[in-house]
């Protein structure tokens, strides 16, 4: 049954545009706490056991949200902060759920089918990417996606780079696997094929970097040789060099060369129709200097207290790039603005705990975490809730991670991963 309630709450983390009929609330706000309670109720005599083990863990995640809530209402726009701290909530009980569930769950077989379900998820979305390249109007976004950004390809993310950042974790989620023995080589291949053409198509430059974090983990923890990060690098940049809006994206968009399409086909307009131009990565990554600089601006103005939660891509991100829904780019920048030097001080001793229980973890939830949160150093998507409710997770699975516990793995590799554990 515990299971069932860990399904279901992947399921609802992508609802977030449907709302309850009659009032302007998403139905996930009330679904991720519900089926949250579900895996508690079901996990009532660990409780005990969680709360002594990480107590200091669950201290200073209750000392955030505690803060959150006074910086709220402090805040200059009280009805903004409570309204965006009360969304933020759920996500309390959705760590503490996923703490008691990795927590009695330890064996192998149940944090395999976890895995797993996560893949599937995310190979899923990466399909319904392709889908919005060729029926962009299909209804399926128009009921679960938030504003379009198409030609770049965000499927039923918030965005393309959540969408781009998220199939590159799915990736490196997917070679973990199969070098654990944990999927087929076939469900590898598959795996490839999609997340790669799909990161491409995202034309996210944000996906693009945390891909190549990835690679670079995966090379440390000696989960792929250099000839295979070669082999999907240059997978990747001829995908790019293949789309056109992939190709404006890397400032290629006046070749005579390039998108490769043109090759095959004179009319590359089933990729980008609306021949929409796009800023270049070298210009949008220039642009978070502003985004950055009115994050330190409001800091300086309420260092302490901050202005509180949600304010700034409602009140001050709009003033920088015209529209609401802009965060700092940078989690510690936004953090600090929203929250002030308290809020970023226990944000960071958060961190610091996990980072401390990292040393006991298997690379399957290591590298994903390090992912999760170098991409969000050049953006923010707290927002998105597939995003942090997967995030979430892989974060109460590295804190339940025991010195003792290593995963079953093919016989020729489980050398190399004991020197992780030990």
């Amino acid at each position: 049954m515990i299971n069932i309630f860990f399904l279901l709450i992947l399921f609802s983390s992508l609802l977030g545009r449907i709302k309850f009929p009659g009032i302007n609330i998403g139905i996930h706000y009330l679904l991720l706490p519900a089926f949250s309670f579900g895996v508690i109720s079901l996990s009532l005599k660990s409780i005990p056991e969680v709360v002594k083990k990480h107590k200091v863990i669950l201290i200073f995640i209750s000392l955030m949200y505690l803060w959150m809530w006074l910086s709220s209402l402090m805040s200059q726009f009280p009805t903004i902060a409570i309204t965006y701290s009360m969304k933020y909530s759920t996500y309390y009980i959705l760590f503490f759920a996923f703490l008691l569930l990795t927590f009695k769950n330890t064996k192998t077989p149940s944090l395999t089918f976890y895995y797993r379900c996560i893949l599937y998820l995310l190979q899923i979305i990466a399909v319904l990417g392709f889908l919005e390249v060729l029926l962009p109007n299909h209804w399926i976004f128009k009921l679960l996606k938030f504003p379009s950004f198409y030609p770049e390809i965000g499927s039923i993310m918030q965005n393309p780079n959540q969408f781009g950042v998220i199939v590159a974790i799915g990736l490196c989620l997917s070679l973990i696997l199969e070098k654990q023995n944990k999927i087929s080589k076939i469900e590898l291949y598959v795996s490839e094929l999609i997340f790669i053409i799909s990161l491409a198509l995202s034309a996210s430059g944000n996906g693009w970097l945390t891909f190549m974090i990835g690679m670079f983990l995966l090379l440390i923890y000696k989960i792929i040789s250099f000839k295979k990060m070669i082999y999907l690098t240059s997978f990747l940049f001829l995908c790019i060099v293949t789309v056109p809006v992939s190709t404006q994206r890397i400032g290629l968009a006046n070749s005579k060369i390039f998108p490769l399409i043109n090759v095959f086909s004179e009319n590359s307009n089933l990729i980008n129709p609306n021949k929409k131009t796009l800023a270049t990565i070298i210009k949008t990554g220039l642009s978070r200097h502003e985004i950055w600089q009115a994050a330190i601006n409001e800091t300086i103005k309420k260092p302490l207290t901050g202005i509180g939660i949600g304010v700034f891509p409602e009140k001050i991100g709009v003033k920088v790039w015209g529209q609401k829904g802009y965060h700092a780019h940078n989690i510690f920048l936004n953090v600090l603005a929203e929250q002030g030097i308290p809020g970023l001080f226990l944000f960071t001793n958060f961190l610091v705990r996990i980072t401390l229980k990292l040393k006991y973890a298997n690379s399957l939830v290591t590298v994903p975490i390090i992912m999760f949160l170098a991409s969000q150093m050049l953006d923010f998507f707290t927002e998105d809730y597939i995003f942090t409710t997967i995030e979430f997770y892989f974060i109460a699975a590295a804190i339940n991670s025991r010195k003792d516990f290593v995963m079953q793995l093919k016989p020729e590799n489980s050398g190399d991963f004991q020197k992780v554990y030990d």
